[in-house]
């Protein structure tokens, strides 16, 4: 059975856009389900994708030692299993709880697109 960490953003503009109540939905979500112990909930910092938020990473937890000093809180490190969502709201969160963390299936047509730009086209 695959292990998550989940980070939902909380910097300036996530925030003004809802992302606290995208943790929070996270947060009953996992509860309702019983899957705390499957995955761990963080609030992260600024992935700098302003424009797109909230913004919620999910990675699949390897076991590796969690380093405090990492990156990992404010950057997309492009690591097997880690899923960037963009424009999130307690209902997509919801969805991602029941499809991601209990199904093992990202939510594909909720996947962020980091290197677009305002206009949803590539740089």
């Amino acid at each position: 059975m695959k292990r998550y960490r989940m980070s939902v953003c909380k910097g300036s503009s996530c925030r003004e856009g809802g992302s606290d109540a995208v943790h929070v939905a996270a947060r009953e979500a996992l509860a309702a389900r019983g899957l705390q112990t499957r995955c761990e909930l963080y609030r992260g910092g600024c992935y700098g994708f302003c424009h797109m938020g909230p913004n919620v990473v999910v990675r699949e937890d390897t076991g590796r030692k969690r380093d405090p000093l990492s990156p990992e809180d404010y950057q997309l490190m492009g690591w097997p299993g880690e899923v960037y969502y963009s424009g999130m709201t307690a209902e997509k969160m919801t969805r991602v709880v029941g499809e991601h963390i209990q199904d093992d299936a990202p939510v594909k047509e909720l996947f962020g697109q980091p290197d677009s730009g305002d206009d949803g086209q590539p740089i």
